[in-house]
């Protein structure tokens, strides 16, 4: 039986609003631990702390975080929710995702909960999917694909990447579900590949893959004969007069209906729902081809002679279809090779593990059935195959493949290790901290995935265009048969009109539109994720390479925010253990580097953490508490000088030195100060100097004193002029909204804490360290996978080149279709003689896509 949920309302700092935790009591015996002053989930703890608490439980298996409910999600798995508190907060924009939670000892029946509160845990108002698509052809399908999912009720947006063969869809699940969204898809010609089994989908892809170069090979085996017949004019005595045009019918028959079904039967599906697509091209064009020769066959009167017996397009019809096709099997494999690097961080994963039970006996099991707390042992040279925290052994592990460095790091007990790293000449004995499904690896794959499916800015100009492309094409080739018909001379007007239309029907080529793109930006995020960068958008690509200046926050940045204590000083009547003490126990609750170090250095002091309450963070300024002082509760404040004096605390002394300097005042009188050094991180100048090639200015903003910021910024070589100090989460914010209006500069902004999120959501680009919180990399376009600062240059460097590469595709496809269209509809006739014939008008069709992918894939060597 459990009782009514108890709902606490607890403050949680400037930026975050409030937090209520819905806590449901069971009544095993077990109860609700009371949660200690040091864990009250309030301010900078939540942000770190309390989405891992859901991971931790195995009756949990996905949460999913609403912004619009301002809520979360949970999906039960066997009904049992576990052992939780839901909390559910009214973050501001510079949070993205509204999910809170946080373990505890107590069990409780997830339906148990739903029936206490209607509002514990809302139901989802937005679930986003990614599934693959069957049928689609061109760009103009995926368009059509796009427009019937949007027009199910309940979904609020889709997206669809021709390249992957993949649609984004975003609905509500209390509305519509994916089965309506596949039976609109479905009415529009294609179809969605629900099944989520990777086994599945590969064994799909690779029959698909079969199939079509058994007609390549079938289509070419009969059409290599057939040019050559077509080409002998006679000329071969056996196959003379009728009979080589009969021997030309038999041998086109089987490419044109067997090889050409799958074109004819999608043309056809299109005309049903009145819409038409590149299959359409195809398939009229070679129909009028096939059509017109066999008529010219079957009415020609053998007494007129064999010369009488023209216009015969057998071998086109044919060549056409086997070119197509080729095409598309090209096309496919060259796709295939832009995926090679989310394949290649995909098999970093480990399929088998070996664990170790309660008895210390190793058994192996399937990776997706590892559990959270679980123990598993990782032997010399074997690849490290979960998320977790070591607990015995020695070794050093490889982990090159994720983040890109190349020297491996030695790893010892407390050490964290993550999948897909290799482990190098000790044992390991490792326990689980994340699932498989939330393991790095399994974030990285899945963040490079979406960036895939996303739409760059330059492309809209050729999705508009693929949307209307085929039936501008079937108006230019009515027209073109309508010019030659009226102007040509009447004896050769029939044939010049046929081969005017069938070649601008084939030649015409609306995938090279579609494909310039989103192939780029598929390889050029594979290539990115190599390189330890993780972009959130195809958008973030075409954003960084225009980038001209980037603001640099500096703790935890470029310093390593892990500030070592180097001097406490006491005012008159104080000691430093009272300093130290006042301080440790008011920072105990926050999770900043500054907080960390200063309960670090009182620890290393031999300085006891006597017991918070009440305890506060201001972002950017500092955090204020109640300590307990001989018997007797205190307030508390440590933070920056500035924010101290707004608070009327008088201080002794206003000298600031050039290191970080947090003052600690007790019942508003200045106590002492704590000064703190952070060393500089190895990888700032190179990343600085790297950058000044590139032409990109930096600037720095940070929230140490301006003393401080300055003599980093003289380590680095970054000018005064650019370096400004004492700043506060607004003020940065502000700084960088300043910096993009001031002749419209695009801005990126480096920083890794909750109090750089503002400034990350306010610049163009914003990119967060990887160790930096998860509410920065949520705000952020860009995430470094490691903490090296010079993927950052590495960055930009590739994203220029993919935007440079994208504008070559998009040039070449909207020039070979200006040129060659004008020039199959006979437009060089009058002046040379000469027109396009249609064998190579589909050559070139075939070649123009397959060239388009070619040229993005020298992205895979940026």
């Amino acid at each position: 039986m459990t009782t009514s949920p108890r709902k606490v309302t607890l403050h949680s700092g400037k930026y975050f609003g409030c937090v209520s935790f819905f806590i449901v009591e069971s009544s095993l015996s077990q109860s609700v631990p009371r949660m200690t002053p040091r864990q009250t989930p309030t301010g900078l703890w939540v942000g770190r702390r309390v989405y891992k608490g859901f991971r931790k439980l195995q009756a949990v298996g996905w949460v999913v975080a609403s912004r619009a409910t301002e809520g979360a999600r949970v999906d039960r798995r066997n009904g049992l929710l576990g052992r939780h508190y839901a909390a559910f907060s009214s973050c501001k924009s510079i949070c993205k995702t509204a999910l809170r939670a946080v373990s505890c000892s107590t069990h409780c029946e997830a339906r148990a909960m739903m029936n206490a509160s209607s509002t514990a845990l809302p139901a989802p108002t937005e679930i986003t999917r990614v599934v693959a698509i069957d049928g689609m052809h061109c760009a103009a399908c995926a368009s059509k694909v796009e427009s019937a999912a949007r027009s199910v009720a309940g979904v609020r947006d889709a997206s669809v990447s021709f390249a992957a063969k993949k649609l984004r869809v975003s609905f509500d699940p209390t509305r519509v579900d994916l089965s309506a969204i596949n039976a609109r898809v479905t009415r529009a010609g294609f179809a969605l590949r629900l099944e989520r089994d990777p086994a599945i989908r590969a064994a799909r892809e690779v029959a698909a893959a079969r199939a079509l170069r058994r007609r390549v090979v079938i289509g070419a085996v009969f059409s290599i004969p057939l040019v050559v017949l077509a080409m002998s004019h006679g000329s071969i005595d056996a196959f003379a007069g009728s009979t080589a045009a009969w021997l030309q019918c038999a041998l086109a028959a089987p490419v044109f209906f067997w090889c050409g079904w799958p074109i004819h039967a999608a043309a056809v599906a299109q005309l049903r729902r009145a819409s038409s697509d590149m299959n359409t091209l195809v398939s009229v064009g070679t129909s009028i081809a096939f059509a017109s020769s066999a008529w010219a066959l079957l009415t020609h009167d053998p007494s007129t002679g064999v010369h009488a017996l023209h216009g015969l397009w057998f071998e086109a019809s044919a060549i056409i279809i086997v070119f197509v096709l080729l095409g598309r099997l090209l096309e496919a494999r060259a796709t295939a090779h832009a995926s090679d690097a989310l394949r290649a961080l995909g098999a970093l994963s480990v399929a088998r593990v070996c664990v170790i039970d309660a008895n210390s006996t190793e058994r192996e099991v399937a990776a997706d059935d590892i559990a959270i707390g679980m123990r598993v042992r990782v032997r010399p040279g074997e690849r490290i195959s979960v998320d977790g925290r070591v607990i015995a052994g020695e070794s050093e592990v490889d982990e090159s493949m994720l983040t890109g460095e190349p020297l491996p790091r030695a790893k010892r007990s407390g050490d964290r290790v993550v999948t897909g790293t290799m482990n190098s000449f000790g044992v390991l004995e490792i326990e689980v901290t994340h699932a498989a499904g939330d393991s790095v690896l399994a974030r990285i794959v899945e963040m490079v995935d979406d960036a895939q499916m996303t739409k760059a800015l330059i492309a809209r100009v050729a999705d508009r265009v693929a949307a209307v492309f085929v039936p501008i094409v079937l108006l230019i080739a009515a027209i073109t048969a309508t010019a030659w018909w009226m102007f040509a001379p009447a004896e050769v007007r029939a044939a010049l009109a046929l081969e005017a239309v069938v070649s601008v029907l084939v030649v015409a080529c609306p995938c090279a539109l579609g494909l310039a793109t989103p192939v780029a930006i598929m390889v050029a995020s594979g290539r990115a994720a190599q390189l330890g960068v993780l972009f959130r958008t195809a958008a973030a690509f075409e954003k960084l390479a225009l980038v001209e200046e980037i603001v640099w926050d500096k703790t935890g940045t470029l310093t390593l925010g892990a500030p070592s204590g180097k001097e406490v000083t006491a005012t008159q009547g104080n000691t430093i253990a009272r300093v130290l003490r006042a301080a440790a126990a008011c920072e105990s609750g926050s999770e900043h580097p500054i907080a960390r170090s200063i309960v670090k250095h009182a620890i290393e002091h031999g300085v006891e953490i006597v017991r918070a309450t009440e305890f506060r963070a201001v972002a950017g300024q500092g955090a204020r508490a109640r300590v307990e002082f001989d018997g007797v509760e205190a307030n508390v404040l440590v933070g920056r000088a500035s924010w101290l004096e707004s608070l009327g605390v008088s201080l002794v002394h206003k000298e600031i030195s050039s290191s970080t300097e947090v003052l600690v005042a007790l019942e508003g009188r200045e106590i002492g100060r704590v000064t703190l050094e952070d060393a500089v991180r190895d990888s700032s100048r190179d990343a600085l100097n790297a950058l000044n090639t590139l032409g990109v200015r930096a600037q720095l903003a940070s929230g140490d004193s301006t003393s401080a910021a300055l003599a980093l910024a003289k380590q680095l070589d970054i000018p005064a002029d650019r370096v400004h100090g004492a700043m506060t989460p607004e003020s940065k914010a502000a700084f960088v909204r300043e910096r993009r209006n001031d002749g419209a500069r695009v801005i990126a902004f480096v920083g890794d804490g909750i109090n750089d999120a503002i400034a990350l959501a306010a610049s163009d680009v914003g990119i967060a360290m990887s160790c930096g919180t998860e509410v920065a990399q949520a705000s952020a376009d860009i995430t470094l996978v490691s903490s090296d600062l010079r993927r950052i240059p590495d960055a930009i460097a590739l994203s220029r080149r993919t935007l440079r590469i994208i504008k070559q595709n998009l040039v070449w496809a909207f020039g070979y279709n200006l040129v060659l269209i004008p020039l199959a509809a006979g437009a060089l006739w009058p002046f040379t003689g000469w027109m396009l014939p249609p064998m190579l008008a589909s050559a070139a069709m075939a070649l123009s896509s397959v060239s388009v992918v070619a040229n993005s894939l020298r992205l895979r060597r940026a």
